[in-house]
């Protein structure tokens, strides 16, 4: 038996709220060091704290859309003509373009907390993050194009040729721009700490290994919901779902593993990481 986009969002459904309820012990997490656990004097990073309050309000919003979504399809639409996977169709549909609207405002956010990062690291050079900012701005346009589709398509499948150009470029913009920007902060670290190692004893190795774990689980995710959106396989509405939570996930455990220090050797190391990349 063929899997279908119905049997797709009740296994999507089941493996967010799983994601969810993760993320939502390691959001707390993240307020925690960076509220009450932070350094004698050092003040809140108010750009950490509300990007953390942002992805989560966005997650939560997210899954919140996707119950409704579930609930219609198989409750209010469970006789109408072709069943709930017929409703999954209706991309028309208003819960379906604000959940996509989330879903893209979401992944902007994110892309752009990388891109914030990097341009940190790397001391403020513009020139450095020059080509992630029009990845960027290529992936704002294609988010943009795929909501202006889904509003004027009516009722057609998630692969219909007309949305395919703008899914497939949002997915590999968005996918290039988070390996850029990963690769060039895990270089900055590397080639700080390579410089500093014969003057100190501290090692921030770790941390690049966190930098570059954090962007390949983001990636891999990613990468497979494109192979699988290509294929026309209707499993990619359960990665695409996971995608949500998984965006806070990658942000926070960053910012959670360096602030409870289990990345960082020393007191003064984890206070030159975080202040080199805003975390």
């Amino acid at each position: 038996m063929a899997f279908g986009a119905d049997e797709s969002k009740l296994v999507s459904i089941f493996i967010q709220t799983l994601l969810y309820g993760a993320y939502t012990v390691v959001f707390g997490l993240t307020i925690w060091i960076l509220v009450w656990r932070r350094p004698a004097g050092q003040k809140i990073n108010k750009l950490m704290f509300w990007i953390s309050m942002i992805m989560f309000i966005f997650a939560t919003m997210h899954i919140g859309v996707n119950y409704s979504r579930v609930f219609l399809a198989f409750i209010t639409f469970r006789n109408a003509e072709g069943g709930p996977a017929a409703f999954f169709n209706i991309l028309s549909n208003f819960t379906q373009i604000f959940g996509s609207t989330i879903y893209v405002a979401q992944t902007l956010v994110g892309d752009s907390v990388v891109l914030v990062r990097c341009y940190i690291v790397w001391q403020k050079q513009l020139s450095i993050i020059a080509f992630p900012i029009l990845l960027l701005f290529g992936s704002t346009v294609s988010g943009v194009g795929i909501l202006y589709s889904f509003a004027h398509i009516g009722d057609a499948e998630i692969f219909a040729t007309q949305l395919q150009d703008w899914i497939v470029s949002f997915f590999s913009l968005t996918l290039s721009t988070n390996i850029i920007c990963t690769a060039l902060v895990a270089y900055r670290i590397w080639y700080i700490n390579r410089a500093v190692m014969n003057f100190t004893q501290n090692n921030w190795n770790p941390v690049v290994l966190l930098v570059i774990e954090s962007g390949a689980i983001y990636s891999a995710t990613l990468l497979s919901l494109l192979i699988l959106y290509k294929t026309e396989s209707w499993f990619q509405y359960v990665l695409l779902d996971a995608i949500s939570p998984i965006v806070g996930l990658v942000f926070s455990m960053i910012i959670v593993r360096i602030g409870l220090g289990l990345m960082a050797p020393t007191g003064e190391t984890l206070l030159a990481v975080q202040s080199n990349a805003g975390l």
